[in-house]
This record gives structure tokens, C-alpha cells and sequence, in this order.
């Protein structure tokens, strides 16, 4: 099994406001299940990972959020690392930090399992059987996605090509960016398109030399580090303890070390351009929650909260609210306040963090649209 996780928990989410906003975003949310994404994440690797340490990236403005969602857990805190980012640079720099740190502490060689922070995956014994598939490719020097079978011509997620079979997964032919509708169609009916969960497993070691190959101004920047006699090294990223977590805290150093790197995804830096890359076929349900229209349906299906509930418990212990329907149907609540809905149908309505969202159901897309209007508009505090 996996010797390391890395868990990428900086984003910035827009796609489930209001419950995410900026100084809040995605990964804090509690879908339902009395946790958060993070949480959940964090909980699930160390069920398919029982002794790795795993590693969390994050930005320093996240850094005390993730740090008390994080207390809130019970032993797998004490193998938690969490290294905060002086700058969002996107997921190459993130994980070349990471893989730096990792390679750093002698574990050049083992493998590292990269999850997102704000998925929801079910079941993990699933999930943890297909994440052994993956390391025993990465074992074998390749660069290990999950690719998720395809329910629908989604344009919301890119796609991955599979080529041929090899051991317990497929060679990659392709990488397919977010298609318009009528490709996005073309791609599932051919039957070997899947797609791009965001996950990967590798060896630190293949990962690294991937990153100088197509992408060197990561690994020039993080070598920085390395080359470091070991005692100015832990200058640079001196490591402290907060009640079972450590912490690699930023520096002066490593903000400089920031400013030299580019803004570019993993996908973009290595995943498309190496001949390394393998896919394994997943038998787990994946989602990313995306929408409101996805948050809908998974509590409609009993995955999160309770089926067919429509009202909102909060996190803090108040009572549940009240969400009352005359002459209505199809309509989701997600709110901390008491809602009434009158003649209206098929509405996603979510009251949160002193924010209102209406929207109609199968267009939870446009929410993403509505919080760049509202920062094009000098609204800033309410995204």
C-alpha cells in the first residue's frame, strides 16, 4: 500500500457559494455527515493508508482552518504534516513543494497517493482496492490517475483517453481538456474515455524527475532546499508541533523560493506531456460536488444528510430550521435560517454565511458565473 498521502487543500472555490466563499472555501464544508470535506479526506486516507504520513498543502491564509478541522480528528492527526503555501501557484508547485519535503525526509523512493481535499468518495474499501492497483503500476515507474466511468456527456470535467491494458490498469493514450456537449457525448460513447478524477499515485522520485523534465523551474526552485546543508534546510522549513500535528512553517525563504514559480496544474506540467502515464479504472463513486444540482441529487440519494430531507442542520448544535413547501416541489434547501418556498418548483435554495442563493436546478454552472459578477462589481466581502 501507499507509503505517503499528499492532500491538496488550497482552493478557492466558487461553484457551491455561499457555503463556500473565499476566507471559507469548499474543503470546510460539511456536506451533511456532521464533517467536513477536509475531514473526510483526511479520515479516508488514513483508513487506506493505516501508516502513512500525509501531508497537507494548503495556503497560509487556510493554514489555522485546516489546523482545527484537523484537531477535531482523532490518532490519524498525529501522522498529519501541513505545509502552508505563501502563494496559490496552482497543483504542480504545490505537490513539487510536497514531494520536496517528502524527498527530503529519505522517502525518495516510496510511493505517494495525491487526493484532492473536497471530494466525496464512497465506499472506502473500494476506493482502497483500487488505490493498491494504482501503487503496484507506480511501483513500476508510472504516473497513476483514477479515471472515473462516465454516467453522462459531462463538460465539466476533462476527460482521459485509455490505451492498452497493462498490469491493473490501461496505459493512457490522451488527455482531454472540459469539451463542449456534443464531444463530451462523442466521448462516452466510445466506451474508453473516462473521466479526470484529479488523483494520482506515484513514486516521489518518478514524480520529481517528470517535473525537471517538462516543467525544470519547479524542481530548479524546490532544489533550492535540497542543496541546503541540512541545518540551514530546517531554517528554511523548521518544523513545529501543535497538539499531535506538525507543521513545516513558511519563512522568509520559502517566500522567496514562491515568486520564482509558475502558475500551472500538474495536468499541464507533466501528466500530458510524460509517456509515463497510466490510468486505473475506478469501482468507487466519485463526485467533486461541483454544484448545487450534484449536492441535490447526492442527498436525494441518501449519500449525504438524510434522503429526501430538505432542511439544514447546523454544524454548531442549534436546532435544525424549518423549511417549509406549499404548492412545492423538487426544490433543495441548504440553509441556517428559516425558509419558506410557495408555488415554486424545482429550485436549489441555500441560505448560508449571510448570503441567498436561488438558482434553478440543472444550472448550478452559472453560480461560478455569478460570484466573478459580483467581484467585477467591487462586491469582494460577499464572495
Amino acid at each position: 500500500m501507499v507509503d505517503n498521502v499528499i492532500i491538496l487543500a488550497g482552493g478557492s472555490g466558487t461553484r457551491l457559494w455561499p457555503a463556500s466563499i473565499q476566507d471559507r472555501p469548499k474543503q470546510f464544508f460539511d456536506p451533511g455527515t456532521g464533517k467536513s470535506l477536509l475531514q473526510m479526506t483526511v479520515e479516508r486516507a488514513g483508513e487506506v493508508a493505516p501508516r502513512a504520513t500525509i501531508v497537507i498543502v494548503t495556503h497560509v491564509s487556510q493554514m489555522e482552518r485546516v489546523l482545527d478541522d484537523c484537531l477535531k480528528l482523532g490518532a490519524v492527526r498525529e501522522r498529519l504534516v501541513i505545509l502552508p503555501e505563501p502563494e496559490m501557484r496552482n497543483t504542480a508547485p504545490a505537490l513539487g513543494f510536497a514531494v520536496s519535503y517528502l524527498v527530503d525526509t529519505g522517502a525518495a523512493d516510496e510511493t505517494s497517493l495525491v487526493l484532492a481535499s473536497d471530494h466525496l468518495i464512497t465506499p472506502v474499501d473500494a476506493f482502497a482496492r483500487d488505490v493498491w492497483k494504482a501503487d503496484t503500476l507506480a511501483r513500476e515507474g508510472y504516473l497513476v490517475t483514477f479515471g472515473i466511468q462516465p454516467t453522462r456527456a459531462e463538460i465539466g470535467y476533462g476527460y482521459i483517453e485509455a490505451g492498452d491494458a497493462h498490469g491493473e490498469g490501461r496505459l493512457v493514450s490522451s488527455f482531454r481538456e472540459k469539451p463542449d456537449e456534443e464531444t463530451a457525448r462523442t466521448y462516452v460513447d466510445a466506451g474508453n474515455f473516462f473521466w479526470n478524477s484529479g488523483m494520482f499515485v506515484f513514486e516521489n522520485q518518478v514524480l520529481w524527475n517528470e517535473l525537471a523534465r517538462h516543467e525544470p523551474s519547479i524542481t530548479e526552485t524546490f532544489g533550492d532546499i535540497d542543496s541546503l546543508p541540512f541545518e540551514q534546510r530546517r531554517v528554511a522549513l523548521p518544523v513545529v508541533n501543535r497538539e499531535g500535528i506538525s507543521i513545516a512553517w513558511k519563512s522568509g525563504y520559502v517566500d522567496q523560493l514562491y515568486t520564482n514559480l509558475p502558475k500551472i496544474s500538474i495536468d499541464y506540467a507533466v501528466m500530458e506531456r510524460s509517456d509515463k502515464s497510466a490510468v486505473v479504472e475506478t469501482g468507487f463513486r466519485w463526485n467533486d460536488i461541483g454544484s448545487w444540482d450534484e449536492m441535490a441529487q447526492l442527498t436525494e440519494d441518501g449519500i449525504v444528510g438524510e434522503a429526501g430531507d430538505n432542511s439544514y442542520t447546523p454544524r454548531d448544535g442549534r436546532p435544525k430550521q424549518p423549511a417549509v413547501q406549499v404548492e412545492s416541489e423538487g426544490n433543495y434547501i441548504y440553509s441556517e435560517l428559516p425558509v419558506m418556498l410557495c408555488g415554486v418548483e424545482d429550485l436549489n435554495v441555500v441560505v448560508k454565511n449571510g448570503r441567498v442563493l436561488i438558482a434553478r436546478r440543472g444550472r448550478g454552472q452559472l453560480v461560478k458565473d455569478g460570484v466573478e459578477q459580483l467581484r467585477a462589481g467591487d462586491y469582494e466581502d460577499a464572495t
